[in-house]
């Protein structure tokens, strides 16, 4: 088994607080769907700046959108139209 460095040991330690390890969590799972989103759009072709026209708003609002960033529902419905794909939540495994 290879020695975890400092970093991997800070990590291994915090992640044992609840709240540290939700939080985590939590980014990871918007990292996700903002890596998905950024996906999506350059398999339709498209750049930021030509979705971002498409929906009415500015490229920087779809680059915040693809970094996880203050993202607005009505703002990923209409990325979601453009992209003609579908909004889903699910439930968590348990």
């Amino acid at each position: 088994m290879k020695k975890m460095n400092r970093y991997q040991q800070f990590k291994a330690r915090a992640l044992r607080s609840p709240r540290v390890h939700r939080a985590f969590e939590d980014g990871l799972e918007d990292l996700r769907i903002a890596v998905s989103l950024a996906k999506l759009r350059e398999q339709r072709g498209m750049t930021q700046t030509e979705l971002a026209a498409k929906i009415h708003t500015s490229a920087a609002v779809i680059s915040r959108l693809e970094r996880g960033q203050n993202v607005e529902l009505k703002t990923l419905k209409k990325v979601a139209a453009v992209l003609e794909a579908r909004l889903t939540v699910e439930p968590l495994a348990p």
